[in-house]
């Protein structure tokens, strides 16, 4: 059966997630997967072998390489880049035939759906229907033909921000399209480092980065998401929002400020702790 669709999936050290991911995917027909794994150095690659049909790669770590090494793998005219920490929604091969059949439409996404509750993450969710650079990530389930891929020149050997900076280009090429389907994806990042903390830091970053600051330089203010992973107790927490508040209070982050002050003031001394200021060698 010709291959219509690579779905391409960047790994490092996602043993805890990737196992679910390619069971959803299975051995659905005409649809190539490969898993473009950057070093792991759990047993990531131990899971992806029990998957026979599943090809795996290795690159050179970083999702932008990871990801290009992947696309010079695959077969399908269509490619579809999958983060580890997905879930799928029904459909979800009809839909991106479909979308990529409509005029003028060189590349779309799903929005998204994250997989726990709270009302933070629910307004997230909903605001990733947008369909503005702003609020459009990789791990929304990039998808775009194999021509308009290398029309575009591929992802950008970048530290981060190499699903933002592929956007932008392929925005100027034509149209990108959000479908009505939401991809569901793992809210650790946000449950280990705090909901709106890590949300103020993720805007500031990609603003900056639209600014025109380097990612070279932005990547100092972003952890690697295979350090996000919480532990149990917080993930039981995360279900519940009154947990979540508990949690805090055990932490010591309840004060007399208001919570959005306490999250801005925590996101600004992650950023400038991450700066190093060395005085010049006299």
């Amino acid at each position: 059966m010709t291959t219509r669709i690579s779905v391409i999936i960047p790994t490092f050290n996602e043993a805890a997630c990737i196992g679910p991911l390619l069971s959803e995917l299975g051995e659905a027909p005409g649809v190539e997967v490969i898993v473009s794994d950057g070093g792991s150095e759990d047993g990531t690659l131990s899971e992806v072998a029990q998957y026979p049909s599943v090809k795996c790669v290795s690159s050179v770590r970083g999702r932008g390489n990871q990801l290009n090494k992947g696309a010079v793998t695959a077969k399908g005219q269509v490619f579809w880049f999958l983060h580890a920490d997905s879930s799928l929604p029904k459909g979800w091969q009809e839909t991106i035939l479909r979308t990529l059949k409509q005029p003028h439409v060189v590349a779309g996404s799903f929005h998204l759906k994250f997989d726990e509750e709270h009302r933070l993450l629910r307004f997230f969710s909903y605001c990733s229907r947008w369909n503005r650079t702003l609020f459009t990530y990789g791990d929304q389930g990039y998808f775009m033909t194999r021509r308009v891929f290398n029309e575009a020149g591929g992802f950008r050997n970048y530290p981060i921000l190499e699903d933002v900076e592929i956007q932008c280009r392929l925005r100027k090429i034509g149209d990108w399209k959000k479908t009505d389907l939401a991809l569901v994806t793992s809210a650790r990042r946000f449950v280990a480092r705090g909901i709106l903390r890590q949300q103020l830091k993720n805007i500031c970053i990609v603003s900056l980065f639209l600014a025109g600051a380097s990612p070279h330089w932005l990547c100092r203010f972003y952890q690697p998401q295979s350090e996000d992973y919480p532990s149990a107790s917080a993930q039981s927490d995360s279900r519940n929002p009154t947990a979540l508040k508990e949690s805090d209070k055990r932490k010591g982050r309840f004060t007399r400020f208001p919570f959005w002050v306490r999250s801005f003031k925590a996101c600004f001394l992650d950023i400038v702790g991450s700066l190093s200021f060395k005085p010049k060698a006299l």
